[in-house]
Formats: structure tokens, sequence, C-alpha cells
């Protein structure tokens, strides 16, 4: 599996939308991942991540500008949700054209899932060593 060198993900505690509509759904997984900022009141974040997966699921990777079109926003903003989400892990660039990174949104929590707990286990063995250098005792 390919790791990116950086990448940044914010994970919040949401409550899950009653509904088991796949548009709250996704709303609420861009949630969860920190996507919605109090300004984001239209969820365009998400709007613009529904986009590149539906492209993404029929091969066609999109640019910012058909993406603006398709969800009637600035290729500004768009841009600016584009960037958040390639920092995030969820979205890939290639040339001037948009993806996400698998043509499945399980797929792509679970990939994402893998890259955090790797990062954890290295950051759990560096505090192993911190605590046996400060004199504690260290829990396997």
């Amino acid at each position: 599996m390919y790791r990116r060198a950086q990448f940044k993900v914010v994970i919040q505690k949401v409550e899950k939308p009653l509904s088991n509509r796949a548009d709250e759904e996704l709303n609420w997984i861009c949630r969860s991942l920190g996507f919605f900022e109090p300004i984001d009141k239209e969820k365009t974040a998400a709007c613009v991540f529904r986009e590149i997966v539906k492209s993404t699921i029929h091969e066609k990777p999109l640019s910012s500008t058909e993406i603006s079109k398709k969800v009637k926003m600035s290729r500004g903003a768009v841009i600016n949700h584009l960037n958040r989400l390639s920092r995030s892990g969820l979205v890939e660039k290639q040339g001037r054209y948009y993806f996400a990174r698998s043509k499945s949104v399980v797929t792509t929590i679970s990939e994402l899932e893998e890259e955090i707990e790797f990062i954890m286990k290295r950051m759990r063995t560096i505090a192993k060593n911190i605590d046996k250098e400060f004199g504690l005792e260290v829990e396997d």
C-alpha cells in the first residue's frame, strides 16, 4: 500500500443521522472528518467530494472547472475544498484532474484507517522509549 509522506485528518465525534440516505450519510462522514466549518452552511465540501466520488466510480476524473460547474460554486471555492480533501488523503490529483483515492467510499475509509493505525503504532513505540528514558514502567 502507498503511504503518503504527509496528510491531515481531523476526527470529530458527530452524531450519526437518523435517516439512512446516502447523501446525509456522506455529509456525516465529511462532518466526522472535519470538513464542515461553521461557515460551510451549504455543506459544499460534501458536494465537491460527492462529485469526485461519482466521477471516480465512472473512471472519469474531473478538473476544478468541471466540478465548479456541477456544484454551482466558484472555482476558487472548489479549489479550497479540493486542497483540504487532498491534504486529508481523500482526493488525489493527477495533472489538472481530481479523483477519489479509491472507487469505493468504504475502501477509502479503510485505507485512511490503516494509515492512521500505522502512525499510531509508530507513536506508541516512541512513547514507550520516552517512558523508559524517564524511568517509568512500560506496558507492552
